[in-house]
Order: structure tokens, then C-alpha cells, then sequence
């Protein structure tokens, strides 16, 4: 695997699992909590792209 592939596909999990700590625990649900997931997601998708 590329190196950018790797850490697209990192950030991608990362996102994911962000977002599913904010859903199964709703006292986490801050609007930056939000913002660094949607971020982490679409970086990831990005670099995955950019990356194959």
C-alpha cells in the first residue's frame, strides 16, 4: 500500500469511529466533535482518492 492510501484510509477509520462515539454517547455531542469527524472523513476520502 502508498503511504497516502494508509494514512487516507487511517483517517477515514478514525472519522468513523469518531462519529460513532458522538452517536452512541450523546453528552459528546459538541459542534467540534462534529467538525473533526466530517473533517477527518472527508480528508480521508480525499487522500484515498488522490492517493489510487
Amino acid at each position: 500500500m502508498e503511504p497516502a492510501k494508509m494514512s487516507g484510509s487511517a483517517m477515514l477509520v478514525l472519522g468513523i469511529i469518531i462519529a460513532i462515539v458522538i452517536v452512541l454517547l450523546p453528552s459528546f455531542i459538541y459542534i467540534y466533535a462534529w467538525l473533526a469527524a466530517i473533517l477527518l472523513i472527508i480528508g480521508g476520502l480525499f487522500t484515498m482518492l488522490a492517493g489510487g
